[in-house]
């Protein structure tokens, strides 16, 4: 008999960009945010374009995706004091209605919520904590100062990587996915691919 505490992890992963936040991404609006707060220099937008110049070779994720120069140098604080406004402003009026209804009906039969994205770790965390998930695996940003480097640590959770990125965070625990939502599994059983996944008709 399994003792209680032990039995494995039922989850509901949440992707956010595009899914949760309806046809925009975290990213696009904080970039519109910062813009309009006049945040964001120049000289960061041409640091960005010669990063993906020279990393053109290395295919559109890394000269592409993965670039973040434009946040280069600002303090991670200041950031963090301006996230209520952002949220009220750009992220609430945005997130999609029915998304909020599943992750509802979902915690209240168990499981444990989970969001998912490539977005930037700070304004992932803050949603996780706004709408009481569980936890958040998002793109870490590296911090040197208490600054922005405008560079991603680890894992980046886009496509596959959000798989390697899930499986690490549930590193050492026991999950269900044969009883999870949000993706589809494999045999192994592991997850799978993200970007593929849907709610079901019923729950």
């Amino acid at each position: 008999m399994t003792k209680e505490g032990t039995l494995p992890l039922r989850i509901a992963v949440f992707d956010v960009d595009r899914t949760l936040l309806v046809r925009t991404t975290g990213e696009m609006q904080l970039i519109k945010f910062l813009c309009k707060k006049r945040m964001l220099p120049l000289s960061n937008f041409l640091r960005g374009f010669f990063i993906t110049i020279k990393k053109l070779p290395f295919g559109f994720k890394e000269a592409v995706l993965k670039n973040k120069a434009y946040l280069y140098g600002l303090k991670a604080d200041k950031l963090k004091e301006l996230l209520p406004e952002f949220f009220k402003n750009y992220i609430y009026p945005r997130l999609s209605l029915e998304s909020l209804k599943w992750m509802k009906r979902l915690r209240a039969k168990g499981y444990k919520i989970i969001l998912i994205s490539s977005t930037l770790d700070f304004i992932l965390n803050y949603l996780a904590e706004q709408l009481d998930a569980d936890g958040a695996v998002g793109s870490k940003m590296e911090l040197i100062d208490g600054k922005f480097t405008g560079r991603i640590l680890g894992i980046y959770p886009f496509y596959e990587g959000k798989v390697q990125a899930l499986e690490k965070y549930f590193k050492g625990k026991k999950v269900d996915y044969a009883n999870s939502y949000g993706c589809l599994l494999y045999t192994s059983p592991s997850p799978r691919d993200l970007s593929t996944s849907r709610m079901p008709s019923s729950a």
